[in-house]
C-alpha cells in the first residue's frame, strides 16, 4: 500500500514537470518545483503514520562506530567514486542507482574494491542524501536500532523512498514524522548530534515549521519552538536543541556548511577573515552557544577555527563565491573524509584536522575542480553521504582532559555502556611519548568509571585512551583509532601565589612556602584580634596586645609558634620559594624550620640523607607527634604544607627539600 501512494505521488509531480533521470538537481529547490510544492507536501501527508518510539531513544553521535554509508549516483562521478574507494576500507557502501552495473564499471576503471559496495536498485532525484535519508537512533542508548525519517521539504518522491528502503534491507523498524502533532519537517544536513542527548540547527527549522514554511506553502505543520523540541526528543532523544541564527549568505541554511562537532565538547567552525561573508554571524553564533549552553560535562565548549578558501580569483559568498567549507566532512570510523579545493587551503586544513583528530586518517577529496565541482551546487561531503549505525554500539563517553597545573593525582573518568553490560574499562597513558602504561578503572555506578594516576612529572604531555570490553566479547576503543591517536594533555609547573594556613585555638607551629617580604606585624594584622603571641625558637616575640614586635621581618625558612584565641585562617600572598634553591639551616641542637613543598612527603623520606648521617635525634610537629629515626617510628606520618616543625640534630646541618615536580 504505501509502494503504491508514493506512485501516486510520483504520477502527480511528473504530470507538473518533467524531470529526467540524468538531471542533476541542486541542493536547494529550483523555480519549478517552487511551485508544486505546496501540492506535493499535500499528498505528501497521506503517507502511512507512525507513532514515535514507545521507548527512550538515543541519536547516534558524528563520530560514533557505523557499519555502512549510504550514496545516491545522481551526478559527480568523480566525487562519489573516491568517498567509495576510502569507505570501502572501514564498511559497507550502499549505492541507490537504477544502472548498477555501469556504476560498478566506473568504479571498477578507477581501481576502487567493491566488494563491499551494494546496490539498490532504485533510482533517486538527487544526490543530496544527507537531507533525505535515514537517521539511526538505538533504543535505550545501547539497545536495537531503528530508523527515523522526517518530512522532506523538496518535491523528490524518488528520493524520499530511501530510508525505507534502507529499513527493509537491514530489516529495522523505521518511524516517520509524516502526520498529525508529530509532523515535523527537516534536513539532514541542519542537524548535528552528539549522541548524549545534544543537538545543533539553525532556525530553519522553526521556518519549515511555522505552518507557511521559507517558499510559502500553507501545508508546512505548524509548531513552535516548544512543540519542535518535543517531537525531536520523542522521536531522536534530544533534551537540549540548540539553534543558531540562519546566515545570510548560505543559502542553504544548513549548519554542516559552517560548523562540525568532532567530540562532546568540540566544536569546527568556518573561518572567514574580518567582517567577510558570513563571519560576524558566525561569530555571533558561537558566542551565543559560548554564553548559554555547556558541554554534556558542564564545560565551556572549545572552539577550533578553520579558515574557508576564496575563490582562484579571491571572491567569498558575499561576493558571488561558491561557499567552500571545510566542515562539511564525514567520519567514517577511523578515517575522515573532507572536501578539498587547492592546495594552499587544504594543507592548512589538513593540518587543523590532524592536530583536532590525532590517529584520524585525513582524506581530501576534490569537490571544486573540473568534473567533480560540486560546491557550486551548494554542498560538499557531508550532504552527499548518510550513516548507518552499528547494530552492536559499544559506547564510551568522555570530557577530553584539559592541560592541568601540576599535582600529585590526577583522575581519568569515562562512562561505558554495552547491552550486554561491561565485563573492564581500561585506561592506556603514556607519559612524554613514552610507552603505554595501564591501568583497570573501577567502575562507581551507573556505567560510570574512574581511576586515578599518580607521579606524573611536570612540563610533560600526557596521551591516554580507553579499552571497554563488553560481556559478550566485543571491544572497543576511544577514540576509536586508538592506540594510533589519544587524547593528549600536558601538566604544567606552576607555582602558587597565595597560601591559607589554618590555625587552631591555642599553640600551633606554621611556615609558609612564600617569600613574603613584610614584617610580622603586617602578616598577622588581618587577624591580630585572634593572636595573643607570635614567636620564634629563640623566644623572640611579635606582641600585638602591647604592640610590640620583636621578630620584625617574618623568615619564611624558619617556623613559628602561634598562639590564637579561636580557630582562624591566615591568608596570605608572596613569591614562592623553589624548595631546591632554599637549604634549611638546622642549628646544632633544636631548630623550627619551614616545610617548602607543595604537597604532603612522609617525614622519614624528607629526613632520609640527614638520617643517613646519623645526625638526627628527633623531629616533632606542635602536637608533640615526632618522627625518631633510632627507633624506626614515625609517629608524624607526613610533612604538611603550611605547618612548621621542631628538628633537633647532633651537629649543625642542612636540609634540601627536593623541587616540587620531583618525588620522593
Amino acid at each position: 500500500m504505501h509502494r503504491i501512494v508514493f506512485l501516486l505521488v510520483l504520477f502527480l509531480v511528473l504530470s507538473i514537470i518533467k524531470i529526467k533521470a540524468q538531471e542533476v538537481l541542486p541542493k536547494s529547490m529550483t523555480k519549478s518545483e517552487e511551485a508544486i510544492l505546496d501540492k506535493y507536501l499535500l499528498k505528501f501527508s497521506e503517507k502511512t503514520a507512525t507513532n514515535p518510539p514507545n521507548f527512550p531513544v538515543r541519536t547516534m553521535a558524528e563520530w560514533e562506530e557505523i557499519k555502512a554509508i549510504t550514496l545516491s549516483w545522481q551526478g559527480y562521478p568523480g566525487v562519489l567514486t573516491e568517498i567509495v574507494r576510502e569507505a570501502v576500507e572501514e564498511v559497507e557502501v550502499i549505492i541507490f542507482t537504477s544502472n548498477a552495473s555501469s556504476v560498478e564499471n566506473i568504479l571498477n576503471n578507477a581501481g576502487v574494491n567493491t566488494n563491499q559496495v551494494t546496490y539498490i536498485n532504485q533510482s533517486t532525484n538527487s544526490i543530496w542524501i544527507r537531507d533525505y535519508g535515514q537517521h539511526t537512533v538505538y533504543a535505550n542508548d545501547v539497545g536495537d536500532q531503528v530508523l527515523i525519517d522526517w518530512i522532506y521539504n523538496r518535491p523528490r518522491p524518488l528520493d524520499d523512498e530511501s530510508p525505507e528502503l534502507i529499513a527493509n534491507y537491514y530489516g529495522y523498524d523505521l518511524y516517520n514524522t509524516n502526520t498529525g502533532n508529530t509532523q515535523l519537517v527537516n534536513t539532514g544536513g541542519n542537524f548535528m548530534s552528539d549522541g548524549m542527548g545534544n543537538a545543533f540547527a539553525s532556525n530553519l527549522i522553526l521556518e519549515e515549521n511555522d505552518g507557511w514554511g521559507p517558499y510559502g506553502s500553507v501545508y508546512y505543520p505548524n509548531h513552535n519552538e516548544e512543540e519542535i523540541d518535543d517531537i525531536m526528543n520523542q522521536f531522536m532523544g534530544i533534551n537540549e536543541y540548540i539553534k543558531m541564527e540562519t546566515l545570510p549568505y548560505d543559502g542553504i541554511h544548513h549548519i554542516d556548511m559552517h560548523m562540525k562537532l568532532l567530540n562532546e565538547e568540540t566544536i569546527l567552525v568556518a573561518d572567514y577573515p574580518q567582517g567577510v561573508a558570513d563571519g560576524p554571524q558566525i561569530e555571533e553564533n558561537i558566542q551565543y552557544i559560548l554564553n548559554n549552553f555547556t558541554t554534556p560535562y558542564g564545560n565551556p565548549y572549545t572552539i577550533i577555527r578553520i579558515p574557508s578558501p576564496p575563490s582562484t580569483s579571491g571572491l567569498y559568498p558575499d561576493n558571488n563565491g561558491y561557499y567552500r567549507t571545510y566542515t562539511n566532512s564525514v567520519f567514517i570510523n577511523s578515517k575522515v573524509l573532507v572536501p578539498f579545493y587547492r592546495t594552499e587551503y587544504d594543507t592548512i586544513a589538513q593540518r587543523i584536522y590532524e592536530e583536532a583528530l590525532p590517529g584520524y586518517e585525513i582524506i581530501g577529496i576534490d569537490c571544486d575542480n573540473s568534473g567533480n565541482n560540486i560546491i557550486s551546487a551548494s554542498g560538499a561531503i557531508h550532504c552527499i553521504t548518510k550513516a548507518v549505525g552499528i547494530d552492536d554500539p559499544l559506547l564510551i563517553n568522555h570530557a577530553p582532559m584539559k592541560s592541568m597545573n601540576y599535582g600529585s593525582n590526577i583522575q581519568f573518568e569515562a562512562s561505558a555502556q554495552h547491552r550486554s553490560g561491561i565485563e573492564s574499562m581500561e585506561l592506556f597513558y603514556k607519559v612524554g611519548g613514552g610507552n603505554y602504561s595501564s591501568m583497570i578503572m573501577n567502575n562507581l555506578q551507573d556505567n560510570n568509571y574512574i581511576c586515578e594516576v599518580t607521579g606524573i612529572p611536570a612540563n610533560t604531555e600526557i596521551e591516554y585512551y580507553f579499552k571497554a570490553t563488553a560481556l559478550s566479547g566485543k571491544v572497543i576503543n576511544r577514540p576509536i583509532v586508538a592506540p594510533q591517536g589519544g587524547y593528549k594533555f600536558s601538566v604544567e609547573l606552576s607555582y602558587p601565589s597565595n597560601q591559607s594556613i589554618e590555625l587552631n585555638n591555642g599553640w600551633n607551629l606554621i611556615s609558609s612556602y612564600l617569600s613574603l617580604n613584610q614584617s610580622v606585624v603586617e602578616i598577622f594584622t588581618p587577624i591580630e584580634e585572634n593572636i595573643v603571641i607570635v614567636k620564634n625558637i629563640y623566644g623572640i616575640a611579635y606582641l600585638p596586645e602591647w604592640d610590640f614586635n620583636g621578630i620584625g621581618a617574618f623568615n619564611s625558612l624558619e617556623g613559628y609558634f602561634v598562639k590564637t584565641t579561636s580557630n582562624t585562617i591566615l591568608n596570605i600572598n608572596g613569591t614562592f620559594l623553589l624548595p631546591e634553591e632554599n637549604p634549611i639551616t638546622l642549628n646544632n641542637g633544636w631548630s623550627a624550620i619551614s616545610y617548602l613543598r607543595t604537597d604532603m612527603v612522609p617525614a622519614d623520606l624528607v629526613f632520609a640523607e640527614i638520617v643517613n648521617d646519623n645526625n638526627l635525634v628527633i623531629v616533632k610537629n606542635h602536637l608533640g607527634q615526632a618522627y625518631l629515626p633510632d627507633w624506626d617510628f614515625n609517629g608524624i606520618g607526613n610533612l604538611i604544607p603550611g605547618q612548621g616543625y621542631q628538628v633537633k640534630v647532633n651537629q649543625s646541618d642542612e636540609l634540601l627539600y627536593l623541587p616540587i615536580n620531583q618525588a620522593y
